[in-house]
């Protein structure tokens, strides 16, 4: 059994159009375009191409995301503080993983070195009092912390949603 080895981030990208992306920092195919969403299903709250995670925002603002990168499986604990929780998966073959806003490009910001690889990623949103350093309090929308949870796996699962959050849920 090899040891577990976890890494924690912290982000706060800028959710314009109400997203925040997680992907490949090299990739150039099979990444966040203009067609992503229309692939998604809207309750997913989220949107999957073959190296991104979309991340949909309850705010078109700066929004608090904590990453957790594991070697192993994490242990999922209770979901009760959750109001929504989603599994999808995401290539990483460059090794260089990326947490941008949507308008934003991958080489704009700091990549998180992770092993080369295929993972799954958790999201769950969190209704929280922690705000960003930069924040609008006159912006609309419910503050939500985004805690992305990241593991390597050997084949893809899907998207799977493992708790449902209320609808509407944002605005």
């Amino acid at each position: 059994m090899s040891e577990d080895r976890v890494r924690v981030h912290q982000f706060e990208p800028y959710a314009d159009h109400l997203t925040f992306v997680i992907s490949d920092a090299e990739a150039t195919e099979d990444v966040f375009d203009g067609d992503t969403w229309d692939k998604a299903d809207d309750a997913w709250r989220i949107a999957v191409e073959r190296h991104c995670v979309v991340v949909g925002t309850a705010r078109y603002d700066y929004v608090p995301v904590t990453l957790t990168v594991s070697s192993n499986l994490p242990v999922l604990g209770p979901l009760d503080g959750y109001d929504h929780v989603v599994e999808a998966d995401v290539a990483v073959p460059s090794g260089q993983l990326t947490v941008t806003g949507a308008t934003e490009l991958p080489s704009e910001v700091e990549p998180v070195p992770v092993a080369p690889g295929k993972y799954r990623v958790r999201v769950g949103y969190l209704q929280t009092g922690r705000r960003p350093s930069k924040f609008s309090e006159s912006d609309p929308g419910d503050h939500l912390e985004y805690r992305v949870t990241m593991w390597p796996v050997a084949e893809d699962r899907g998207v799977q949603v493992l708790k449902q959050g209320p609808e509407p849920w944002a605005y």
